[in-house]
């Protein structure tokens, strides 16, 4: 039951530890396609009357925000963002898929891979052109090679489209996705001009852009000045950093409760060596009496409580990895993944497996100087 207790707690300390590595990978993977300096803007509900109109506005952008914005000079790249779904099919494969309408720079800021052909360029916005981006989610619902439906038409709706390039696939959690030129999106889909959200990256050393943007947006768009949820604003930057943070304080979480947890083994190896040196009272007075020194009977009692933590220490740890290993297994072929590649460092092992030594030479050095001070003549008196 010691040597138990020493695995339980090396095992959930390995296994925490893993996990927090699996989900930390899951995130950047998640956001790694972006610039570490994106950022996307997006209109909401207001929440506060202003001049006269009510309090529960749905807005929306039009090319007026969108030139204000775009001409800011912190702004870098920059693209309007429009998106419906629509049946989307090549041949007789298909599904409903996310219709997004991008300008070119939309490659840039969300460092789309292109597999196959080209991203869109200016002369498809300028000229309006029906052609598009198919991410590989769109590819597996067409059932069909990247490089056999380059140059051929998908039907999206009732429109057919050329398709000039495959992408990598989108966030993790996105379906199939097919870009097109958001000239076009406008002229088939939205015929006021207006759309909800735009995507920028911004010049190195730009900070705390969220308050500028909102003060030249909420005159326009007639937003109440206190009204910042109308308009919602998010960074890459200030997002990866609260992640950073938020990981963090996970790890120092599970560390402090993997400690916890193996000095409570610890407790439990120093009170049953405790017992034994009590049970072998009569024992190690005999040996005293015959002439054993101190220092043999510290190293008897040190050497078992060292080996029951470092035999079950190490069973602990090969049982963490293989479950870590495996929690890898499971999730790696799926959808959304939260957790990617979990694995545990090496040198946290090792550390790990340091703890575990220093637990035993403490927990057994205890009662070894108990048993050191035991007299022959009272050890022989004991029954």
């Amino acid at each position: 039951m010691t040597g138990f207790a020493v695995v339980w707690g090396i095992f959930i300390l390995v296994v925490l530890l893993g996990v927090s590595n699996g989900l930390e990978n899951g995130m950047q993977a998640n956001y790694g396609n972006r610039l570490s300096n994106s950022v996307d803007i997006w209109t909401r509900w207001t929440d506060m009357a202003y001049k006269g109109l009510p309090r529960w506005r749905y807005l929306r952008f039009t090319d007026r925000e969108a030139t204000l914005v775009q001409q800011m000079p912190e702004v870098e790249y920059f693209s309007r963002v429009a998106s419906n779904y629509r049946q989307t099919t090549f041949r007789t494969e298909g599904d409903e898929m996310e219709i997004i309408g991008v300008e070119p720079d939309f490659q840039r800021i969300y460092r789309k891979q292109i597999l196959q052909g080209r991203f869109l360029d200016p002369i498809d916005m300028a000229e309006h052109k029906k052609v598009a981006v198919v991410d590989e989610r769109a590819i597996k619902a067409f059932s069909c090679a990247a490089e056999e439906i380059v140059g051929q038409y998908i039907t999206v709706g009732d429109v057919l489209f050329r398709v000039v390039g495959v992408c990598e696939q989108g966030e993790k959690w996105d379906g199939a996705i097919v870009y097109i030129p958001f000239a076009t999106h406008q002229a088939l889909y939205s015929t006021d001009k207006k759309f909800e959200k735009m995507s920028m990256t911004l010049r190195e050393g730009t900070h705390d852009i969220k308050k500028r943007i909102f003060s030249l947006l909420a005159p326009p768009m007639q937003i109440h000045p206190d009204d910042t949820e109308a308009i919602g604003i998010w960074s890459q930057e200030e997002s990866a950093e609260q992640n950073q943070q938020a990981m963090a304080a996970i790890r120092l979480f599970i560390i402090i409760l993997g400690l916890c947890t193996l000095i409570s083994g610890g407790v439990g190896v120093s009170n049953i060596m405790l017992v034994s040196v009590r049970e072998r009272t009569r024992e190690l007075g005999i040996r005293k009496a015959l002439g054993a020194p101190p220092a043999t009977i510290m190293q008897t009692i040190v050497g078992e409580a060292l080996a029951i933590t470092l035999t079950f220490g190490v069973i602990g740890v090969l049982l963490g990895m293989g479950v870590v290993a495996l929690i890898g297994q499971l999730t790696q072929d799926a959808e959304n993944q939260i957790l990617l590649n979990p694995s545990v460092n090496l040198a946290v092992v090792a550390i790990a497996t340091t703890i575990i030594v220093f637990i035993g030479v403490v927990a057994g050095a205890i009662p070894a100087l108990r048993a050191m001070k035991i007299k022959p003549i009272e050890a022989m008196r004991e029954k």
